[in-house]
């Protein structure tokens, strides 16, 4: 019976063997970014950023992970078959770290590379860590797999551990959001942001300051409370504030800068974002402007051909003035007025003639 076991025990070893011969992980190293806060770039303060991690199980990554922080694994896989043995195509690293998001698994995935014999490859997997991730150790999983050009599965896996640190004093500006971020006609606006506590300790004295002198805005809130990140839930540790926001209608267009600052102890700076507000022309009045300005040179346009049309003074044509001249006559002739006047005019002169003629006679009489 004791044989039996040994010998399927034997079995399962030698097939584990062969599915990880020829892919295997022979170097680890992480690097941890804090560039996010504000307070990680500017305060001197000793953490491990970086460390090179031994290849074997179980082993606990040294690294100071915070909160929020980005976490990069750069693993090194080499193709272990040497001479004319398989190449291994479409090889990728699967990282996980299990329960870390509120119970839930983070994965990411390299790229795909091929491996020859004897080759090696470098592959960096980048996570984001929760910024409400509570602390302790976490199980870290790495897997690396492929194929040969007979599609036979090769794999080999390592099952680490990361700690997740939390500071006593460790308060963020987690989200912020402009809405709309580009205004013209209305030029209304809403700025919100979310504040969280990630550190140990519970804080009583947090400002949280809206800023823009040049449009007119200074919103200062103090004296918040958010509860310790360990023991609080989303509410209890989160803060959020919505600030609308209007320009007048004199403001010139251009892009202006609002700067949210989260202050510990009311005044002690630990972090600060920037948001952008950029106003515009409003575009019906530019529409009106330009229907303005066309009309205007329509009309320019159309008194210009006028003039060009217009005879200049003195050089009337011969046959623009013989068509004056006839349509003179012409009218002279029909209109009964003067036809009257001229033909009441022959008649008085016809009679005072006779009359003349008959006073000569009786007088030679």
């Amino acid at each position: 019976m004791k044989i039996a076991a040994f010998a399927i025990l034997f079995a399962i070893l030698v097939a584990a063997g062969t599915l990880a011969r020829g892919i295997e992980i022979t170097e680890i190293d992480v690097h941890v970014d804090y560039d996010e806060a504000y307070t990680y770039r500017i305060e001197n303060r000793d953490r491990i950023d970086f460390v090179s991690v031994p290849v074997a199980n179980n082993t606990k990554i040294s690294a100071d992970i915070l909160p929020g922080s980005n976490v990069t694994f750069t693993v090194r896989v080499e193709n272990t078959f040497q001479g004319e043995e398989p190449d291994f195509k479409g090889v990728f690293l699967t990282i996980t770290i299990e329960d870390i998001d509120d119970g839930a698994d983070l994965e990411e995935e390299s790229i795909d590379f091929d491996l020859e014999p004897g080759d090696d490859y470098r592959a960096d997997v980048k996570f984001s860590i929760p910024t409400d991730v509570d602390s302790g150790t976490y199980t870290l999983v790495i897997d690396a797999e492929g194929e040969d050009k007979n599609e036979t599965s090769f794999e080999t896996k390592l099952v680490q551990k990361i700690e997740v640190k939390k500071q006593s004093h460790d308060i963020r500006i987690a989200k912020v959001l402009l809405n709309p971020s580009i205004v013209d006609c209305s030029r209304k606006a809403k700025l919100t942001a979310e504040i969280v506590n990630a550190g140990s300790n519970p804080e009583s004295q947090i400002a949280l300051e809206f800023k823009a002198p040049s449009l007119g805005i200074n919103s200062y809130d103090t004296d918040l409370f958010l509860e310790s990140s360990d023991e609080a839930s989303d509410e209890e540790k989160m803060y959020t504030k919505t600030l609308s926001i209007e320009a007048p209608p004199f403001f010139q267009a251009g892009t202006y800068p609002i700067f949210i600052n989260l202050y510990w102890k009311n005044f002690i700076l630990f972090d600060q974002k920037t948001a952008e507000l950029t106003i515009k022309d409003c575009a019906s009045s530019v529409k009106k402007e330009v229907k303005k300005e066309k009309q205007a040179q329509e009309v320019i346009n159309k008194t210009q051909a006028v003039k060009a049309i217009q005879p200049k003074e003195g050089q009337k044509s011969e046959k623009m003035q013989e068509l004056i001249t006839s349509t003179e006559e012409v009218s002279i002739l029909k209109s009964p007025l003067l036809f009257s006047m001229l033909f009441g005019g022959v008649v008085i002169i016809i009679l005072a003639m006779l009359a003349t003629v008959g006073y000569l006679k009786s007088k030679a009489q």
